[in-house]
């Protein structure tokens, strides 16, 4: 059982597919170049051949045609054959103008079925034509000569040539093409095994070392195999999914831990509180506090359930905007009277310049959510009588909504990563929050069919501008 396993071949596997594309294409180019080679070497002696019978035939052709006397007389026989009787296995037969046998220098065997068949091609094709025969069991080159005068077909001359010399030595060089063909098998099968074993086993061992990686083995990484070719880009593409893996894991888990920090704390709160509260008969007025602290408690958990909710509706496939018209401006005024009392504690100045009479199409919950998440973070990150400012303006067909502060601002490592779910940047550490602010609302703002950008200089503030295609006032007329 063992036996047959390791001698199975898997037909579907990648390295039997090289193994047989090579062996087909080195066969294929092996009986090409030893066909062409033997094609173009029959070509070359035959042609050899037929210029010798062409000059034969011509010279005949010319001497009955000077005669001028009638082809059955013995004098101009006596003359054709006293010319190339002397020639070793050559042989002249003349037909005349019906494809009759005028004589032969064959004695017995004469092939009058041939000598039919190449006279009616020479006749037909008013030129020379080339024929093969064999004529007595040896192997023939002919060629038909029309003998002409005025344009009038007198007959024809054939001139064969014996070629079993040229035929023998075509077959031993055939033989020997197919015998080297045979003895190139083994060596095409070990050089194709080789060949798919050598480009498989930097893959192979790419394969074994993915199978180790694991959730928890994430430090691990392919090794380079530095080729500077296709496989060395599959090994670093497959090592850069795991850097994108492996901070994604890092900050699920940080995410995890953010929020069970934040549940923990108001939870365990509320439950002291109560415990607290109910430890002992209370006044009316200390009920009341307690029930007030539990409500901001309460808040905090129902921001961050808000939060996750959130996230769930942003990445579900068939999330759906509300297809109604939004007045940006006046979600942007309201926005900005919330943000006033966001500054008022920390004595931040807020301006606004804010167009009138914007609308785009959309959700306003949720336009309303991603604008104020933004806000919310300008507001944090702020010093005390620092500056928010929220300006809405047209542009380019594009409503433009851009916020800016005077506030820590980020760095140019971090900037690429604040729209990353779960990210929290290093000045976040005394900041309230779950690092999913921005991410919701660059969603938000994604499935509103817009475009959110952050500009920002570490001490000197940031800017996010939002932009949102808005309806035209006079095609909403129209509709």
């Amino acid at each position: 059982m063992n036996t047959s396993t390791k001698l199975s071949i898997n037909t579907k596997s990648i390295r039997f597919r090289i193994f047989i594309w090579y062996a087909i294409t080195l066969f294929s180019a092996t009986a090409f170049i030893f066909a062409s080679f033997y094609f173009v070497t029959r070509q070359i002696l035959f042609s050899q051949v037929d210029k010798e019978l062409s000059t034969h035939a011509v010279k005949l052709a010319e001497i009955a045609t000077r005669q001028g006397v009638n082809m059955h007389e013995a004098m101009l026989k006596q003359q054709l054959y006293s010319e190339f009787s002397q020639i070793p296995g050559m042989v002249v037969v003349l037909l005349d103008k019906d494809g009759q046998v005028v004589d032969s220098s064959l004695t017995v065997g004469n092939p009058y079925d041939f000598y039919s068949k190449i006279f009616n091609n020479a006749q037909s094709k008013n030129q020379a034509v080339y024929l093969s025969e064999n004529i007595n069991n040896s192997p023939m080159r002919f060629i038909a000569e029309p003998i002409k005068e005025n344009n009038s077909l007198l007959g024809v001359v054939l001139v064969a040539h014996p070629v079993d010399a040229i035929q023998k030595s075509l077959n031993s060089l055939l033989n020997t093409l197919g015998f080297v063909f045979l003895l190139l098998i083994f060596p095409t099968i070990l050089g194709g095994k080789l060949l798919a074993n050598k480009i498989m086993h930097p893959i192979s061992k790419i394969s074994d070392q993915m199978e180790k990686i694991s959730s928890e083995y994430l430090d691990n990484r392919i090794d380079n195999p530095k080729t500077d070719d296709e496989i060395e880009k599959l090994t670093t593409t497959f090592n850069n999914l795991l850097d994108r893996m492996q901070e994604s894991f890092h900050r699920e888990r940080q995410f995890i831990g953010d929020v069970a920090h934040e549940l923990k704390t108001p939870v365990a709160t509320l439950r002291s509180e109560i415990e607290l509260v109910l430890s002992k008969k209370r006044s009316e007025r200390e009920y009341k506090r307690a029930l007030e602290e539990t409500l901001v408690d309460a808040n905090r958990l129902s921001t961050i359930i808000k939060n996750i909710l959130d996230l769930a509706w942003l990445q579900a496939e068939n999330a759906r905007l509300g297809e109604q018209h939004l007045n940006l401006s006046a979600v942007t005024a309201e926005i900005k009277e919330i943000a006033v009392k966001l500054t008022t504690q920390k004595q931040i100045k807020l301006l606004e310049k804010i167009e009138p009479n914007i609308e785009i199409m959309g959700d306003e919950n949720k336009i309303s959510r991603a604008i104020l998440n933004i806000v919310d973070n300008s507001v944090k990150y702020t010093p005390a009588k620092g500056t928010v400012s929220i300006a809405l303006y047209r542009r380019n067909k594009r409503a433009i909504l851009e916020i800016k502060d005077t506030g820590t601002g980020i760095s140019a490592k971090e900037l690429p990563h604040i729209f990353e779910r779960f990210y929290r940047g290093s000045k976040t550490a005394k900041t309230l929050g779950s690092g999913l602010g921005l991410a919701i609302a660059q969603g938000i703002i994604k499935a509103h069919h817009g475009i959110i950008k952050v500009v920002s200089k570490v001490g000197k503030g940031t800017s996010v501008i939002i932009s949102l295609p808005f309806i035209n006032p006079s095609t909403r007329h129209r509709q």
